[in-house]
């Protein structure tokens, strides 16, 4: 079991590679750590939008095995019913992208001397 193709709106991707560059991690990673901080931060199920013109697609098979198997429980626990595949994919989605814009908050308001990594525990 995998992720699918899911399409990551333009300020997400920009947001990913600030990530990416900051915390000197490769994209797959910081697209997991997205998606658990979303999963984190929210308080009740995401349905929300992020919308652009342009999308960058986020491959098959990032999440894959296990942490998909853990990721989808996780969602499942979180909207409190149980999802066919296509909501789940929505839900990762809006999951990852609400994560992303925390940890760019959290990028944006740490002060100079502080570590990146350890704002984001």
């Amino acid at each position: 079991m995998s992720n699918r193709r899911m399409n990551l709106s333009e300020k997400g991707k920009q947001i990913l590679d600030v990530i990416t560059d900051q915390l000197e991690i490769d994209r797959p990673t910081a697209i997991k750590i997205a998606l658990a901080k979303g999963i984190q931060v929210t308080n009740e199920p995401v349905k929300e939008e992020f919308t652009s013109k342009n999308k960058w697609t986020i491959p098959d098979n990032i999440i894959k095995g296990n942490d998909f198997l853990l990721f989808k429980h996780i969602i499942f626990n979180e909207v409190k019913k149980q999802v066919d595949d296509d909501q789940l994919h929505e839900y990762m989605l809006s999951y990852i992208e609400k994560g992303l814009r925390v940890i760019n908050d959290i990028h944006n308001d740490k002060a100079s001397m502080e570590d990146f990594r350890l704002s984001l525990l």
